[in-house]
């Protein structure tokens, strides 16, 4: 992937040059400069949903941390960016303001941003985005940013002032415009649905994938199912529920991935201490008798209500236990607490199944983390590519309606120079001048402009085949069973999973032109012929793959025929 980085950072810089040569607003190449000086910056991963889909409860638990402030009305703190580092201070949050000036702030002062008086609306105004800094390995090659949600509002809950009026608007309309902006601007995005997919969650993917020039599916869009522990029936219906979505939203999402933030809290809390409090859960719960345990778990009122002498556990310890889980995950862990036949591992395992972070974490990993480069790549390349775009939209029609007006301008003196029957060397070196007055910039930006177009596109074609290596890896990881040892041996390598350069797709030993033709025949007739499915769609990446290794070893028109007249279209 340094090959390719170092290549975007070489066309960006050489296109800015050439824009220059060619007379081009100054802006536009200093926009191009911009984007080479974003390749090597960490990816953006951005949170994004509706308003209280539990943005702020789902990073706690990913990031295994009580960061984000979770509250019980909407929060009005702004965009929190969570990056890989160490402050040596207690104060490890950097806080932004509009104005430019920057402070480092504690927990106190974030939770501050919680409510809706107009003290509170006043400092959450000022702020641009927050910055938590810390040592959390899924932040060394990602930046992870918490909206405020799409359709954000501010409720009043005192008499309304014109202040307060005037604050609540304009932060509904800064946290409405600030998240979409962040969505388009995002290298990736995690979209928090619920258990329902909604037309505002189809109007907001839509928009993202337009943004990504229809690529949010295959690059860089993930659902999460949050807040499954809300309803029994959805945590038991959770996987079925998700693959309904994702077959719903299948256009802008490339998988949706169930998870409980507060099953995961409170298991983390539970596992603190030598999990001294998941043993005294279990303890306790073990205790209740089995007839009894439905009635005592029935409702939060007579947990803390039932007598001792019929249910053996103190109100203190009832308490403790309970903690700040909200009751219905609360009331899921103690059952399984309370089953005897569950070992302690056993039963972690159960509750880390409920939460779903593991199987968010291997999605996440895949998805984003292993291909956090690529993703950077490929958002800077489209930003890079608007460039061209005003190029191509906006100043070329100008510049070719200047040519036109300069070309008959010119008629005009040509002719008034031939009529007026003066000194013929004079009127020759006026023709002449008149002639090198004509500038012709539309048609030299325009050949110049095919050319860079062209350039992007070749780029954008590797970064895409890149994916799709990405993905066809992805696939025999996932069923290795149906290759052979040297076919994954094969294949590992050839798909990038030890890197994505040449030397290391290829053993030194067999990559001669013949041997690699060899290979290309072989992983052919399995595409044609096979009856695994699996098999099929990793040959015919494959087949792809081993075109572009001989074009970029040898190309010549001997090749390229030979290998046209075997394999047709997929040799590109």
């Amino acid at each position: 992937m340094q090959d390719i980085q170092k290549n975007i950072v070489a066309l960006l810089h050489r296109t800015a040059e050439q824009l220059r040569d060619a007379r081009l607003p100054e802006e536009l190449a200093t926009q191009l400069e911009a984007c080479a000086e974003q390749v090597y910056q960490p990816c953006m991963v951005a949170v994004v949903g509706q308003v209280k889909a539990g943005k702020s409860s789902f990073i706690n638990a990913l990031l295994g941390l009580e960061l984000a402030k979770v509250g019980t009305t909407e929060t009005t703190a702004t965009i929190n960016q969570f990056r890989y580092g160490h402050i040596d201070s207690t104060n490890f949050i950097r806080c932004v303001w509009r104005g430019g000036q920057e402070d480092y702030v504690d927990l106190d002062f974030i939770n501050s941003l919680q409510g809706n008086d107009i003290e509170t609306l006043r400092r959450a105004d000022g702020i641009d985005h927050l910055e938590y800094y810390l040592l959390n390995p899924y932040l060394e090659q990602v930046i992870l940013v918490d909206t405020p949600g799409t359709g954000a509002v501010v409720e009043e809950h005192q008499k309304r002032t014109a202040e307060f009026i005037n604050l609540e608007q304009q932060l509904r309309e800064r946290h409405h415009s600030e998240t979409h902006q962040i969505g388009s601007k995002a290298d990736a995005v995690i979209y928090l649905i619920s258990s329902t997919a909604r037309e505002t969650d189809r109007a907001f993917l839509e928009a993202f994938q337009q943004v990504t020039q229809g690529q949010s599916r295959a690059f860089n869009a993930i659902g999460v199912m949050a807040k499954i522990d809300l309803y029994p029936d959805v945590m038991t219906r959770r996987k079925e529920l998700a693959e309904k979505i994702a077959s719903q939203l299948q256009g802008s999402l490339n998988t949706v991935v169930p998870v409980s933030s507060g099953i995961q809290r409170t298991i983390d809390r539970l596992l603190a201490q030598d999990r001294k409090g998941l043993r005294q859960l279990v303890q306790a719960m073990r205790r209740i008798p089995a007839e009894r345990l439905e009635k005592f778990l029935d409702n939060e009122d007579f947990y803390l209500e039932l007598t001792p002498d019929m249910y053996p556990i103190a109100l203190d310890e009832r308490k403790e236990l309970l903690a700040d889980s909200p009751w219905t995950v609360f009331t899921t862990i103690a059952r399984l607490a309370a089953n005897t036949a569950l070992e302690e591992e056993t039963l972690i395992q159960h509750v880390q199944a409920l939460a779903g972070f593991d199987q968010l974490k291997e999605v996440l990993e895949q998805h984003f983390l292993q291909r956090s480069q690529l993703l950077r790549c490929y958002r800077v390349m489209h930003d890079a590519h608007q460039v061209l775009k005003t190029i191509r939209y906006q100043l070329l029609p100008a510049l070719r309606s200047r040519d036109r007006q300069e070309r008959a301008q010119q008629a005009r003196f040509l002719a008034f120079i031939r009529q007026a029957q003066g000194d013929p060397d004079t009127a020759r070196e006026l023709e002449e001048l008149v002639q090198e007055r004509l500038s012709g910039q539309g048609e030299q930006v325009a050949s110049l402009l095919t050319q860079l177009e062209r350039d992007f596109a070749n780029t954008f074609a590797q970064l895409e085949q890149y994916n799709i290596d990405f993905e066809a890896l992805h696939q025999i990881l996932d069923h290795s069973d149906v290759f052979t040892l040297a076919e994954l041996d094969e294949l590992r390598a050839l798909l990038g999973l030890y890197g994505l350069e040449l030397n290391k797709r290829l053993p030194s030993n067999k990559d001669s032109l013949e041997q690699i033709l060899a290979r290309q025949i072989y992983w052919r007739e399995i595409y044609e012929q096979d009856e695994n499915a699996i098999r099929r769609d990793v040959a015919q990446q494959v087949v792809s793959r081993y075109g572009f290794i001989l074009a970029e070893k040898a190309y010549s028109p001997d090749i390229s025929s030979l290998n046209e007249g075997i394999f047709g279209h997929e040799y590109r």
